[in-house]
């Protein structure tokens, strides 16, 4: 029997078969299978058939294929970086890629991100095969991000079906801890608790190409730190590589607004990258090209976005400033905070913020000085008090981050570091290595399972060695014939 093209609502009909296919391939790798070469032809033949292939069926044949691949204990670290290499292309080589959405187009290569992080973590001796690859990762999302009109901005809805897949990504790092992690934590390494909790049935694929852009980013960043080059080098070719990348990425506006929140945070999720004083150095920087961002987050670079998504994106900055203007201050820095202040009354953003106030009533507020973001935001915080509000984001729940960010993050970090920032040695392969304090916290079952089959319950990865509903190979091939 000749398999048919299938159409889009025929997506939906296999979504079944891929839940079971799933927990199919999780009971038999708790079980010690590391071949799933035949299920992987199945999906390749399944998705060969089909005009569009959804994104969790591309990620799952290519975990198939990956974990079939890596299936020996790989010893040489060039060998297994040649693996990841492979499936780097193999994701972007699907045809009819190029036709969707660079979103979807960004979104394929989290699994790269997820598997070349990791190898960041075990190996550190490969930095130069390591490094190659991120800059061909990035790469390639800034051409994706080129090579489409700014106009276009359909979201498209991922439906988090994605999440269903992950399990299968990181099924060797569940074995090894007993099925005791957070999963979602384990895939996206470099994103936070408040970026991963926003992935709920209402995202859209901007959403997690947002996520993948943040990724790369960060990781392509925290590398230069190996490069053993002094302050004033790495100063310069961070802040000159962040500026470049943002510019191509800040099309996505989901994904300025996601560094933003970062930036708000007490650290940035490097952790295990970066030594506590040179992740104060990597945010030291970022702080100054986001108060650089002033000068293009203009309303004719962000045209397409509507009127509250903009307001966004300014109020955040007026908040990240705010918090630079703080950082320098508790580090001594009034040389940075000169320059900090310069770059804020520089940009005509203070005065849009002004403006958008002032032209909601009739009663004129007395505007704000605008040479402190300070000034403006509690002055903003007297309106909202009074029921005025510009945008959808909450100025007093912000404010109170802001309040908790200056008390748990810049004030401690700063006067906890034995150098200043700007002296501070740069480390070599200074990553923080997980301590069993702080994985303790995420001791919990990876919520994900629930995505992949409505009756796989928590306890068959802790151990189990029964296959429970596991169906064999020969019935997937029936299942799709």
């Amino acid at each position: 029997m000749k398999l048919q093209t299938l159409t889009s609502p025929s997506h939906e009909n296999l979504q079944p078969m891929l839940n079971e296919s799933i927990y199919h391939f999780l009971v038999e790798f708790q079980n010690g299978r590391t071949d799933f070469s035949e299920l992987s032809s199945i999906f390749f033949r399944l998705i060969q058939t089909m005009t569009d292939p959804p994104l969790e069926f591309i990620w799952f044949y290519s975990a198939l294929t990956f974990h079939t691949a890596n299936s020996t204990d790989v010893t040489n670290s060039h060998t297994h970086l040649l693996s990841v290499k492979d499936l780097f292309h193999s994701l972007v080589s699907f045809r009819n890629l190029s036709d969707c959405s660079y979103f979807k187009q960004v979104s394929i290569v989290a699994p790269v991100l997820y598997v070349l992080v990791k190898c960041r973590f075990e190996i550190s001796r490969v930095n130069v095969e390591i490094e190659s690859l991120t800059d061909t990762i990035v790469s390639y999302i800034l051409m994706c991000c080129e090579n489409v009109l700014v106009e276009e901005q359909v979201v498209e809805k991922s439906m988090v079906d994605w999440v269903g897949v992950v399990p299968v990504w990181i099924a060797d790092q569940v074995r090894e801890n007993g099925g005791r992690v957070d999963g979602l934590q384990l895939f996206l390494p470099l994103s936070n608790e408040d970026i991963r909790r926003g992935i709920d049935g209402e995202c859209g694929m901007d959403y997690l190409a947002a996520i993948v852009m943040i990724e790369a980013f960060l990781f392509r960043l925290c590398l230069m730190f190996d490069s053993g080059s002094c302050r004033m080098e790495l100063c310069k070719d961070v802040k000159s590589y962040a500026v470049q990348v943002i510019k191509g990425f800040k099309k996505n506006s989901t994904f300025v607004v996601m560094l933003f929140k970062l930036l708000l945070e007490p650290s940035l999720p490097v952790a295990e990258l970066l030594s506590t004083t040179d992740e104060l150095f990597l945010r030291q920087l970022l702080f100054e090209v986001a108060l650089d961002l002033g000068s293009f987050l203009t309303c004719d670079a962000y045209s397409q976005l509507s009127d509250v998504k903009y307001k966004e994106l300014v109020i955040l900055w007026l908040f990240v400033s705010n918090s630079a203007f703080h950082f320098a201050s508790e580090n001594g820095d009034n040389a940075r905070g000169d320059c900090y202040r310069n770059a804020f009354t520089g940009s005509q953003l203070p005065h849009q913020i002004i403006s958008w106030v002032t032209g909601m009533t009739t009663i004129k507020p007395t505007a704000p000085d605008i040479s402190s973001p300070n000034d403006i935001i509690d002055w903003l915080l007297v309106l909202e008090k009074q029921g005025q509000k510009i945008c959808d984001v909450s100025i007093s729940e912000l404010h109170v981050k802001a309040l908790k960010y200056k008390s748990m993050g810049i004030n401690n970090e700063v006067n906890g570091c034995k150098t200043m920032v700007e002296d501070a040695p740069v480390s070599i392969n200074g990553r923080r290595k997980r301590d069993s304090a702080g994985f303790g916290e995420v001791q919990k079952q990876i919520k994900v399972m629930k995505c992949c089959h409505e009756n796989l319950c928590d306890d068959s990865f802790q151990g189990k060695n029964e296959v429970g509903n596991s169906v064999p190979d020969q019935e997937m091939v029936d299942m799709v014939w």
